[in-house]
């Protein structure tokens, strides 16, 4: 633990220096207050419309972020080969990776963060300026929208780890490449192959297995959020809400965590010459 906390802190420090982060910040704030323009014509739908393309936003600011921090600390280290003077010291292999991972998320997650607030006072001001007869300031916030950034959170936490075991191998354009499909392939896995009743047994174990090793990140996205929000009879004072959301958090924190070991794993065969 006392080799771990300075190697999370310097890496989150090494991020929030980079002028990217701030440039994916200040611009996803931008959207996110443009939004409001778009939807002026929505009729009736607006705040649905400036929830689903916040959220949206702040999903792929904080994919960016998190994939760009992995290859600048992780591939940017090898080339410069200064992951040699870490190693040296003593700081084991599944600590360095650990403090690189744990350190791009702290920064990834201030990044959701200060959007997500932008976006939830936003929300606010319009909603006390929609609802004139709104007496408690519990009635102005959106929980919905709160929600959503939470699942933004748990896409982002996926993506990272994944991100970590490509930066050990490929560069900073590869790695954002293979990410961004790979993430636009799990939001439409779903429909590449649906789940149906199969007669053949091996099929139905085929899928299964695709389904168990590819994250369903259709289910964090706002799409599901409204499908689950607007069901019947008040979903915020019943359990399956609270399932939904305990299962997938239990769910990405254990994808998470395998793609961190295979990191680990990985790195530790890898020759650093």
């Amino acid at each position: 633990m006392n080799i771990l906390i300075p190697l999370v802190f310097s890496s989150f420090r090494e991020i929030v220096r980079q002028p990217f982060y701030y440039i994916i910040l200040l611009s996803g704030c931008f959207i996110i207050l443009l939004s409001f323009v778009f939807t002026f014509f929505a009729f009736g739908e607006e705040a649905r419309m400036i929830r689903d393309m916040a959220i949206s936003t702040i999903t792929i600011g904080g994919l960016l972020a998190g994939c760009l921090s992995s290859s600048i600390l992780i591939a940017g280290e090898f080339e410069r080969q200064t992951v040699l003077a870490v190693l040296c010291k003593p700081v084991a292999r599944i600590h360095f990776i650990l403090g690189k991972y744990l350190g791009i998320l702290a920064a990834t997650f201030l990044l959701v963060f200060s959007q997500g607030l932008v976006l939830e006072i936003a929300l606010i001001i319009r909603n006390y300026s929609v609802q004139y007869d709104t007496t408690s300031f519990s009635g102005l916030i959106d929980f919905v929208c709160m929600l959503g950034i939470c699942f933004s959170l748990l896409q982002i936490l996926i993506l990272t780890a994944i991100s970590l075991v490509l930066s050990l191998y490929l560069n900073t354009i590869s790695n954002l490449a293979i990410c961004l499909l790979f993430f636009i392939f799990c939001n439409s896995f779903n429909y590449i192959l649906p789940i149906h009743n199969y007669s053949s047994t091996f099929v139905s174990i085929g899928y299964t297995m695709c389904y168990a090793v590819i994250p369903n990140l259709q289910s964090l996205n706002m799409a599901a959020i409204n499908e689950v929000v607007t069901a019947h009879s008040t979903p915020w004072q019943e359990s399956n809400l609270l399932q939904y959301v305990v299962c997938n958090i239990i769910y990405c924190t254990i994808y998470s965590a395998i793609a961190v070991w295979l990191a680990v794993f990985l790195f530790k065969r890898k020759e650093i010459a």
